[in-house]
């Protein structure tokens, strides 16, 4: 900006100051003065737009930048794809990714509301769209391994429900699962469902009533 500001005042004064002084020395017709002048003009105009063209094009690769940046902070998930940084309501902020059990599985836990209403073992219609998306990672990323649907179970008694234990209700939860997963393309084959009840709790009962899907070997 100031190189330029600079060359346009040198230009203006140096030919304001020519024209002057040939008009002073030598008598010269005021339509060539008139000229010079215009030509002066037109510099002034050129050199601005060239200024404008200028700033507009650092805006824009100021723009570039920032977007490519911005991709650059996107999460990567261990199988090296791009991942939602938003939580997913399984519980876990990339529910995609499959926990270690320590025991050479791999293990997703999703939690009892999610997939039921309390005492139910009726898959919810918010939860399917997740587990649509579960299927097709078991049918991708864990091709022909085993799955194994473990229901579990706080350890409060079944008052107000249909089923008689808390064996009971995470047994048909977890069928209820498997048999979701099935209809998706998991192949029946591969697919097993274990209620487990309370056996296993977790640090709350509201962790602890969740169903577990578990790929052997994974």
């Amino acid at each position: 900006m100031g190189f330029w500001n600079t060359m346009q005042r040198v230009v203006g004064v140096a030919l304001i100051a020519g024209v002057t002084l040939a008009l002073g020395g030598c008598g010269v017709a005021q339509t060539e003065y008139d000229a010079l002048k215009a030509e002066n003009e037109d510099l002034r105009g050129r050199i601005a737009s060239s200024e404008a063209a200028s700033r507009e094009q650092g805006v824009r690769m100021a723009e570039l930048e920032a977007q490519k940046n911005a991709q650059n902070q996107v999460p990567i998930n261990t199988d090296g794809g791009r991942v939602s940084s938003s939580p997913r309501p399984f519980g876990n902020s990339e529910s995609d990714e499959f926990r270690s059990d320590g025991k050479g599985n791999r293990v997703l836990d999703i939690a009892g509301e999610v997939l039921f209403d309390s005492g139910q073992a009726v898959v919810k219609a918010g939860a399917k769209k997740e587990l649509d998306r579960v299927a097709k990672i078991l049918n991708a990323r864990f091709s022909g391994k085993s799955i194994r649907i473990e229901g579990h179970t706080d350890n409060d008694p079944i008052k107000k429900s249909k089923f008689a234990s808390n064996d009971a209700l995470s047994e048909a939860r977890a069928q209820a699962v498997r048999g979701y997963l099935v209809s998706k393309g998991v192949s029946s084959g591969r697919v097993s469902a274990l209620g487990l009840g309370s056996s296993k709790p977790k640090g709350s009962k509201k962790e602890s009533r969740r169903v577990e899907i578990v790929v052997v070997g994974g």
